[in-house]
C-alpha cells in the first residue's frame, strides 16, 4: 500500500529557494458517500448504505485527469494506491474514510473499484485482473437456506475515476448475485371453523440450483457476466415442520443465488441447468385423520413474469418474488334422482 506525501516534499522545497510565503493547501482525505442500487448482508434494503456496515476499496494512480475512460488507465502494481483498503462510517464527516486514512494526490487522479463485504476476501476467491480492468469472484460458496437466514450479500462497484474533490466521492454498489423471495398464502378464510379445513407447505423447492460460479465485473459500467459450475442440487426454501397457511402471506427465507437460466438449449453452455423446477409438497386436512399430500411441480422457464413474457433466468441485482396460492373448493353434491319407471301389469281374472 503506498501512502503519497508530496504535499510534505512541495513545502520542504518551496522553503529552501524563495523567501516568500508559499501556502500550499492541505492534501484532504479520500472518502465516500456509497448507496445502493436495487439493494435486495443477507439483505440490505433501500438505497441507503448502512453506517454500520464496511467495504474494501482498490485505487490506481496515474496522471491524467479524471473522467479518462477506464480503457485508458495502467492499473499496473507500480500504480496501485490502495489495496483493499478497509473503509469504514466515519461520523464526524457523515461519509466512509480509510480504517487508516488515504489521502489524494495533489496532481492527476485515481481509478475506484470496491466490494461489500470486507469478508468477501475471506470467503471466496476475489482477484483484480489489472491487464483487462476485471474484478473476478470465483468459487462462491453455498450460502444458508433456512427460514432464520440467508445467503451473505455480495455487492461491488467498479471503475470510478476522480480527482480531489470537495466532499465525499459518490459511488454506487450494484449487486453480484440473485436475490428470491417466497410468499406462501391461501386466498380464503376458514370461517367456520379455527382449525379445519387446514392446508400445510410440508416443502418448497428449487430443484437443480447451481451455487457455484465465477462472476467478471468489466469495464465502467459494472455488468456482471456469471458462469456456474459444480453440481446443481436442490434448495430448500422452508422451514422444517411446514407452514400452515392463511389468508396472511407468510414470508420463507430470501436465499442468494448464483445468477442462471433454468433450461439447457441445443447448444449446451456451462450457465445453464437442466429443467430447474418450483415444486411444492402440501397436505390438505379435513380433519386430523382425513388428509391427503401431493406435489405441485413447475418448470421455473414456464412461469410469467410481470415484466417479460416468460421467465427464463435469475439475473444479477434482481429481486424475484413468488406468490404461492392453494384455495380449496368444498366438495359439493347436486343430486336428483332416476324417477320411478313405470311398469304396467295387466291381470285379468276371469
Amino acid at each position: 500500500m503506498k501512502k503519497v506525501f508530496l504535499a510534505l516534499a512541495a513545502v520542504a522545497a518551496l522553503a529552501s529557494c524563495s523567501k516568500s510565503e508559499v501556502e500550499y493547501e492541505q492534501t484532504s482525505e479520500i472518502t465516500f458517500t456509497p448507496v445502493t442500487k436495487n439493494i435486495t448482508k443477507s439483505m440490505i434494503t433501500g438505497t441507503t448504505f448502512p453506517t454500520t456496515e464496511s467495504f474494501n476499496v482498490w485505487a490506481w494512480y496515474n496522471q491524467v485527469p479524471a473522467g479518462t475512460p477506464a480503457d485508458s488507465w495502467d492499473t499496473t502494481t507500480d500504480n496501485l494506491y490502495v489495496t483493499e483498503g478497509q473503509f469504514v462510517y466515519k461520523s464526524a464527516e457523515s461519509s466512509w474514510g480509510g480504517a487508516t486514512p488515504y489521502y489524494w494526490p495533489k496532481v492527476g487522479s485515481l481509478l475506484f473499484a470496491g466490494y461489500y463485504p470486507a469478508s468477501v476476501a475471506a470467503k471466496v476467491d476475489y482477484a483484480f485482473d489489472a491487464t483487462a480492468n476485471e474484478m473476478v469472484f470465483s468459487n462462491i460458496p453455498q450460502g444458508t437456506v433456512a427460514s432464520t437466514g440467508t445467503s451473505e450479500d455480495l455487492m461491488y462497484f467498479n471503475m470510478t475515476a476522480s480527482s480531489a474533490a470537495n466532499g465525499p466521492l459518490p459511488v454506487v454498489f450494484k449487486h453480484a448475485l440473485s436475490c428470491v423471495t417466497v410468499n406462501l398464502s391461501r386466498p380464503e378464510a376458514n370461517a367456520e371453523n379455527a382449525e379445519y379445513p387446514k392446508i400445510v407447505v410440508n416443502s418448497v423447492t428449487f430443484t437443480n440450483v447451481n451455487n457455484q460460479g465465477t462472476g467478471v465485473v468489466a469495464g465502467t459500467d459494472g455488468t456482471i457476466d456469471w458462469t456456474v459450475n459444480g453440481a446443481a442440487a436442490p434448495t430448500v426454501v422452508t422451514p422444517e415442520g411446514g407452514v400452515v397457511l392463511s389468508t396472511t402471506p407468510a414470508k420463507q427465507a430470501e436465499p442468494l443465488f448464483i445468477p442462471q437460466t433454468f433450461v439447457v438449449d441445443d447448444k449446451a453452455t456451462a450457465d445453464k441447468n437442466e429443467a430447474m423446477e418450483l415444486q411444492v409438497n402440501y397436505t390438505i386436512y379435513s380433519s386430523e385423520s382425513e388428509f391427503f399430500t401431493e406435489t405441485y411441480s413447475k418448470v421455473l422457464a414456464g412461469m410469467e413474469d410481470t415484466n417479460e413474457d416468460e421467465l427464463s433466468e435469475w439475473e444479477p441485482s434482481k429481486h424475484y418474488t413468488y406468490n404461492i396460492s392453494i384455495g380449496l373448493s368444498e366438495i359439493l353434491i347436486a343430486p336428483t334422482v332416476d324417477d320411478w319407471t313405470g311398469v304396467t301389469v295387466n291381470v285379468p281374472v276371469q
